[in-house]
């Protein structure tokens, strides 16, 4: 797991909900059920994310929806901003 990204992500999380810490379980859903974050809320990180990332992630993306993971999202910024370096170097 990237901890940088996670932290970042945490970070604007926390913004939203200040009872959110460092310490939240990665296998908490973003929505319902986890860290409850609202549709309008996820398209604040969503957008947060992919402006300090260069990375662009669709609102159908698995990665963006309320019943992804915050696992699961950190690890879908990570694999595109990868794959965006990988691609940008060839």
């Amino acid at each position: 797991m990237d901890t940088d990204i996670r932290s970042f992500v945490i970070g604007i999380i926390s913004e939203i909900d200040p009872e959110i810490t460092e310490d939240v379980a990665d296998d908490q859903p973003l929505g319902p059920g986890g860290l409850e974050l609202e549709s309008l809320a996820l398209v604040e990180l969503l957008v947060q994310v992919e402006h300090e990332y260069n990375v662009k992630i669709a609102d159908e993306d698995p990665a963006a929806q309320p019943t992804a993971t915050l696992g699961e999202f950190v690890a879908a910024v990570a694999q595109r901003r990868d794959g965006e370096s990988a691609e940008a170097l060839a």
